[in-house]
């Protein structure tokens, strides 16, 4: 059920019927302004939290290319040269 009509004609009478139906387009705008005001909140902790997101995985891709794997011996293995080559590439793509 959605709200009442209010009819312009109807405010030159001001009957208490007018005044109800007002009454309820009143409530209605306070409680969509009090929910818009909590979405614009909400979405502003939102950016807020993906940006520091952001920045939290730009460091921690930094931190990953900077990392130095260090191998024992003169050479790395195959799977050593894989694995420093595809921890690189993954995060740098973040």
């Amino acid at each position: 059920m959605g709200l009442p009509t209010l009819e312009f004609s109807d405010s030159y009478l001001d009957s208490p019927d007018f005044r109800e139906r007002l009454q309820c387009h009143e409530i209605e705008l306070e409680r969509t302004n009090k929910f818009i005001k909590e979405l614009i909140k909400d979405g502003s902790l939102l950016i807020g939290a993906l940006k520091n997101l952001s920045i939290a995985v730009q460091k921690f891709s930094q931190s990953l290319q900077d990392f130095q794997f260090e191998c024992i011996g003169d050479a790395e293995t195959d799977d050593e040269i894989s694995i420093g080559k595809y921890s690189v590439f993954q995060y740098s793509k973040l």
